[in-house]
């Protein structure tokens, strides 16, 4: 069943939108279909800690407009995995962790709505923690082959295998505040997850600056059918309530995990995002930094690269 419904998205390849009124007919490729490639690390700010490592497979599709003034419809189906460490990745003695060792391998269903002014996405994720995840085997082989064979991490102690169900639901109201060429956008962005992964409630204040196309076509908000030329980069600042994060303190389902950790409540986050659209191929590069997750640990900083490519 899944295999039918993933050949009727993305089987389809390319849209084409013919124009008539001279001899010659003009034919217009719109490519309604991108593939995502999304690395995160911490790397580049020589740490190797927290929420370490992260990697996204994407595809998406741009689902059919009964007309022009319809709102757009976008499908995402998504393969991705994430590994969690301690600041002492060599140490093996769990009194001195600051969090758990944990990895999650996934997927996820993503479904968003655009109009001129609001943008709703809905994504539901399934995975699993613990040795099933790989991530242990993946951070081993990647500091055996490139990094020193020193900062192997032990992984004592990593969360147990655990299966979970989750859905984030993201909404964003946007206004304009000054148009192109160097336009500036203001959004609100509430959201929220429940599931046995996470639960959480989120407010963002988003500022964008540059050359931007409208919320129905740019990359801020992952929109096919364009591709006008964009440059422009975004300051995001968000407030995060946590009541649950079982990367932290186990499935709130029940966890045979021996070691788990009393996170915070209160999350801060402050994101700074550059986006380029050349042609058919997007690009994003977000520096992003949060406030301490547990009680012994530092406030973190990561990098996130995104390529996409339309097709």
């Amino acid at each position: 069943m899944c295999l039918v419904v993933f050949v009727c998205l993305f089987g389809n390849g390319l849209l084409f939108a013919q124009q008539t009124g001279t001899s010659d007919s003009l034919v217009t490729k719109v490519y309604n279909q991108q593939f995502e490639l999304r690395e995160d690390n911490d790397f580049l700010h020589f740490t190797d800690r927290y929420y370490s490592t992260g990697t996204f497979l994407g595809l998406r599709k741009l689902l059919t407009r009964k007309n022009d003034s319809a709102p757009k419809r976008h499908y995402g189906f998504y393969l991705f995995q994430e590994i969690y460490t301690p600041s002492d990745i060599n140490g093996t003695n769990t009194r001195f962790f600051d969090r758990p060792y944990a990895g999650f391998l996934g997927f996820s269903n993503e479904v968003s709505i655009a109009t001129p002014r609001n943008f709703w996405e809905f994504r539901f994720i399934m995975g699993i923690t613990g040795p099933w995840s790989g991530a242990e085997k993946i951070q081993s082989l990647f500091h055996t082959t490139v990094a020193e064979d020193s900062r192997i991490a032990t992984w004592e102690e990593q969360l147990a295998t655990s299966f979970h169900n989750n859905l984030y639901v993201s909404y964003v109201h946007e206004w304009q505040w000054q148009p192109n060429p160097f336009s500036v956008h203001f959004a609100l962005n509430p959201s929220m997850a429940f599931g046995s992964r996470d639960i959480y409630v989120q407010n963002d204040v988003v500022f964008y600056f540059g050359k931007r196309n409208p919320l129905m076509s740019s990359t801020a908000y992952k929109q096919l059918g364009s591709l006008d030329r964009e440059f422009f980069f975004a300051i995001r600042l968000g407030y995060r309530y946590l009541f649950h994060d079982s990367i932290i303190e186990g499935n709130i389902l029940g966890d045979n995990s021996v070691f788990v950790v009393e996170p915070y409540h209160q999350l801060f986050l402050y994101n700074f995002e550059v986006f380029y659209r050349k042609g058919r191929n997007d690009f994003k590069l977000t520096y992003n930094f949060e406030t301490p997750r547990v009680p012994k640990a530092f406030p973190h900083l990561y990098v996130s690269l995104t390529y996409a490519r339309c097709y």
